[in-house]
């Protein structure tokens, strides 16, 4: 390692200097003010689909051990239907519907806390409880009770109360004076001090690491692009893993099941139902600890019970829909629960083990991505570590496989076409593998970036000959591995059985491919109207504005900032000898920009027949991220020989996109603030 020098020097006492101020500010700002606020925490879980329907006169008395010594709130969250509350209050906001009277009292029936809930201003889902101001201390283990009482409920709103069957220790449930033997869910409350003094701390001294280690990675032993990405993926990728639990992703609990069929064919022990999945019931019951949206209850158990030796004996045998996607999109995360399962590790680790196989996968694809794209590789590393590409390529969606290839793809592809000299055996193979994948992944949303192999110059191939040769047999390829691997995944969403269209999304009432057909107008007026009011959210959201089920949002400096260096990268350098400067001529961009048209219309196409209703004003189900895998490709539409710049500023790209990460990974914490 070379030497650090003055001005080394000075640069980390700037980056330095910058970071504590940074630091200080949002501690001040953020940390400090909401140190002390209270949080929900989950004390009885409800089972999913468990009720209890509430009507007018009832009286439900539910005991629990309140686990803390300071007395904070304690309540339980309610069901209702939003339409019919939402129709009835429609003429008069006001209009009585009832009320929910909720207190909290001791053994000795003195009444702590208390709150009325009058029914028109409830929300599904919502939280009731009764608050204690001020405090009050030496409650940890007390027996208490809430208490609530319905009034003048009106039936048709279906105001239920959720609640498990499993039976609680030291509960107790009265309703209308007669006992019941399941237990409704109890909320309380407690102080985030100590979670985010902690997370302050642990986050902070995280990214002082990936600040420092990126700018000595690049100013000091002066690594090469691909280099730098493996120290700053790495640590992203934990960064992100940490702040974003399993099923956070969208979809993730689906694509996790699917990895798991495909772990039991391996064992040998799928179920002889194809909508049926046998589950170890270790593994089930970790995946019961997770939601879709995290709560700090959850990263209690999982710190709790990450490190619990052995599993727990027995099967259980659960609800499973095929997403009839290739096994080789979930072979990352089918290594790792593989691996987990053989080594009998916990149902924690298993699942885990399954997302650290996709974030070895994604350093290892994105290494390679940057290491061959013979243009532009910063811009390549900025793309690489794009908040939505950290995010679905460390999770089990198979998003990440096929992001990954067909960036892969898209590097060899240009390598091809403006490279000199013969193509080698090795360039070949991979163009066909990652062509291949791409072929069977999404439907075939992608198989158009295969029609760019017209674009490979002949002299590639020393004559003409070979070069048609070549692209018959990669078109071939395509066309087999498509009818083999996805014609039934294409046929389920154009052409479903009866069987399969009644147990569809909206079964009956979509577009369909009938729809299609006897009114393609129809299809293009909706495909611009969607354009019109979403395109700027597509953009936006592919990039990564907003994570998890769109849930957590992340700065638009970010995103546009990130949007500017990749157009900064893509610029050429008026200096040519100082880097490869690709010849893209015209007719590379319209054959570019033909392409993405065609994978942009499948989509849309996919979307329109399986996801949107009839009479809907745009097409419902389209994702940011679905084009993702074309922004290599987008990249090139940018690049002009009339916009220069005078000097490579690579170095310089590399490092300003990790500080704007930095601000993502804070915009991540700003969002899950309920939850650190």
């Amino acid at each position: 390692m070379r030497k650090l020098n003055r001005k080394n020097w000075l640069e980390i006492g700037a980056i330095t200097v910058i970071f504590v101020i940074a630091a200080i500010l949002v501690y001040k700002t953020t940390i400090l003010t909401r140190m002390m606020l209270p949080r929900t925490a989950t004390q009885v879980k409800a089972e999913k689909g468990m009720f209890y329907m509430l009507s007018d006169g009832d009286c439900l008395k539910q005991s629990f051990q309140y686990p803390l010594d300071e007395l904070l709130s304690a309540g339980i969250s309610i069901s209702l239907d939003e339409d019919v509350l939402e129709e009835m209050t429609k003429k008069d906001k006001y209009r009585d519907l009832g009320t929910l009277h909720l207190s909290v009292i001791d053994t000795k029936d003195a009444v702590l806390m208390s709150e009325d809930y009058p029914v028109y201003a409830l929300a599904d889902e919502q939280n009731l409880v009764a608050s204690f101001l001020g405090t009050q201390r030496g409650y940890q283990g007390a027996e208490l009770t809430i208490v609530l009482n319905a009034e003048n409920i009106n039936p048709d709103i279906e105001l239920a109360i959720a609640y498990t069957s499993r039976q609680i220790e030291h509960t107790k449930l009265l309703v209308n004076g007669e006992r019941k033997h399941f237990t409704l869910n109890i909320q309380t409350a407690d102080r985030q001090f100590l979670y985010w003094k902690q997370w302050a701390v642990f986050g902070a001294a995280i990214i002082y690491l990936l600040l420092i280690g990126t700018y000595l990675s690049l100013a000091v032993k002066k690594q090469k692009p691909e280099k730098v990405f493996l120290f700053v993926g790495a640590m992203l990728a934990m960064l992100y893993l940490l702040l974003l639990p399993p099923l956070t992703v969208p979809d993730e609990e689906i694509h996790f099941k699917q990895a798991y069929s495909y772990v039991n064919q391996l064992f040998g022990q799928n179920s002889p139902k194809e909508e049926i999945l046998v589950m170890d019931k270790e593994d089930f019951q970790a995946l019961q600890m997770f939601e879709t949206t995290p709560s700090l209850p959850e990263y209690d158990t999982i710190k709790t019970e990450i490190l619990k030796s052995g599993r727990e004996k027995g099967t259980v045998e659960i609800p499973h829909s095929d997403t009839r996607a290739p096994f080789v999109t979930y072979l990352p995360g089918v290594i790792g629960i593989f691996f987990g399962r053989v080594l009998g590790l916990n149902g924690l680790l298993v699942i885990y083990l399954g997302r650290i196989g996709s974030i070895l996968c994604y350093l290892f694809m994105m290494y390679w991505f940057i290491r061959t794209i013979p243009y532009a590789k910063s811009a390549a590393f900025v793309m690489a570590v794009l908040p939505m590409t950290i995010q679905q390529c460390c999770s089990y969606s198979y998003d990440s496989v096929v992001i990954e290839t067909a960036f892969l793809y898209i590097a060899v592809l240009f390598r091809l076409i403006y490279e000199k000299g013969k193509i080698s055996r090795l360039q070949i193979l991979l163009y066909a593998v990652f062509m291949i994948v791409l072929s069977i992944c999404k439907g075939g949303s992608y198989m158009p970036l295969c029609l760019l192999t017209l674009l490979i110059p002949e002299e590639r191939f020393g004559e003409k000959k070979k070069k048609w040769i070549f692209t018959g047999c990669m078109a071939f390829l395509a066309v087999v591995s498509f009818l083999g691997g996805t014609l039934k995944s294409v046929l389920f969403v154009v052409s479903p059985t009866a069987e399969q269209a009644q147990g569809a999304y909206l079964a009956g009432e979509t577009y369909g491919t009938s729809g299609l057909l006897s009114n393609p107008m129809e299809f293009i007026l909706l495909s611009v109207r969607t354009l019109f009011l979403s395109g700027d959210g597509f953009l936006e959201t592919m990039f990564g504005m907003q994570l998890g089920w769109l849930d957590i949002t992340i700065s638009r400096i970010v995103i546009y900032g990130m949007m500017l260096l990749i157009f900064l990268a893509v610029l050429k350098i008026e200096d040519e000898k100082e880097r490869f400067m690709p010849q893209v001529t015209t007719v590379h961009k319209l054959s570019y920009l033909t392409v993405i048209l065609f994978s942009v219309g499948m989509i849309f196409v996919t979307m329109f027949i399986s996801w949107t209703p009839r009479e809907s004003k745009e097409i419902f189900g389209i994702q940011g991220r679905y084009f993702l895998p074309l922004l290599p490709l987008s990249v090139m539409l940018f690049y002009s020989k009339y916009i220069t710049i005078q000097k490579e500023i690579g170095r310089k790209i590399i490092f300003a996109v990790v500080c704007l990460q930095c601000v993502a990974i804070y915009g991540i914490l700003m969002s899950l603030e309920r939850i650190l």
